[in-house]
């Protein structure tokens, strides 16, 4: 079993893969054929995100910053970093003060970007395909991918994304099975119960300092 130190720095840590798993998809040939309805809007976005992507880390034109300022505003379009935040945080979001909440949310969306820029030189040929589309409810639908990776093992992930206000949103990922979201909320929630929310703030902090 982790110890507490190791079990803070691993939940600080995969708060940030919903950038890194955004990478992770879009790393591709864009190929997309599936059992289910590609022309579902659904489908259709993680297509359309991940081609755009591809795009931007192929690009012989972008140094490395210039390629992540695109690929934050990719991230920014294509997913409710807010909600997700919320989602997160589960119920110690209700007892949260506003100015808590501001920096939380805050904090959350760097931790996600300086995720993204660590590992930005990480992935290479990659390839995906999606295989299944199904409605969940009125909002949200899940969009099954199979990420073929060189020399490894294939890997099952499923994104979740959410109509919105008249647009798309990605607001989850599941990678074999494991929802980074529940995943994610139950060990932030172990922070938070031993330390509070300030604690949790704290560690967000020295983790974004890379002093955690």
């Amino acid at each position: 079993m982790m110890g507490t130190r190791e079990q803070t720095k691993g939940a600080v840590t995969r708060r940030a893969l919903l950038g890194v798993g955004l990478l992770l998809a879009a790393t591709s040939s864009g190929a997309a054929r599936a059992d289910g309805d590609t022309r579902a809007p659904a489908a259709k976005f993680v297509d359309d995100l991940g081609r755009k992507v591809v795009a931007v880390l192929r690009d012989p034109g972008l140094d490395r910053a210039a390629r992540l300022r695109e690929l934050t505003r990719l991230i920014d379009e294509a997913t409710d970093l807010a909600l997700v935040a919320r989602l997160v945080l589960g119920r110690y979001w209700r007892e949260a003060s506003e100015a808590q909440r501001r920096e939380y949310t805050a904090l959350f969306r760097a931790l996600v970007l300086k995720t993204m820029a660590d590992r930005l030189d990480s992935y290479g040929g990659e390839t995906y395909e999606i295989t299944g589309v199904q409605r969940v409810d009125e909002r949200d639908t899940v969009v099954s991918t199979r990420i073929q990776r060189p020399g490894g093992q294939p890997i099952a992930v499923d994104w979740r994304v959410r109509a919105e206000g008249g647009r798309l949103l990605l607001i989850d990922i599941v990678a074999e099975g494991v929802s980074m979201v529940v995943t994610q909320r139950s060990e932030v929630a172990e922070i938070a119960g031993r330390s509070g929310i300030d604690g949790l703030l704290q560690e967000m902090r020295r983790r974004l300092e890379g002093t955690a």
